[in-house]
């Protein structure tokens, strides 16, 4: 790799040095005798102008939603722009394990009620308490 020394050009741009710099070296066949104009600058050189209005990135959502099927538990909704479901806290496992332990406790509370109105209405057996 050699380095060159770069000539001094006024009003041109770090871009467009840039781009000179990395240009390949013509063969020495190819000089007509006439001086380097320069490189004119490529559209990658170009910085594009910033514009006054920010542009608007689309937003994720948050959802709070009561769950009425699990004693009315706050459920939380991490949602992005296009509707698919980022997070949910706490989520459908954990909810879906609450209201299985919640139908398992009515039935056994039905199960209780119903072998206390057969045995007379006295509640049943105790457990030595």
């Amino acid at each position: 790799m050699s380095i060159n020394p770069v000539q001094g050009i006024a009003g041109t741009s770090e871009a467009q040095l840039a781009a000179a710099n990395s240009r390949p070296a013509a063969p020495v066949g190819e000089n007509s005798g006439q001086p380097d104009p320069g490189t004119a600058p490529s559209q990658e050189a170009r910085i594009p102008q910033k514009t006054s209005e920010p542009q608007e990135l689309p937003q994720d959502e948050v959802q709070v939603q009561r769950d009425n099927e699990v004693n009315d538990e706050i459920v939380i909704k991490y949602v992005d722009h296009s509707g698919n479901l980022i997070l949910q806290m706490p989520s459908s496992e954990v909810l879906g394990l609450t209201r299985a332990i919640g139908e398992d406790f009515q039935e056994q509370a039905k199960a209780r009620a119903a072998s206390g109105t057969e045995t007379g209405g006295e509640g049943g057996k105790t457990h030595g308490h």
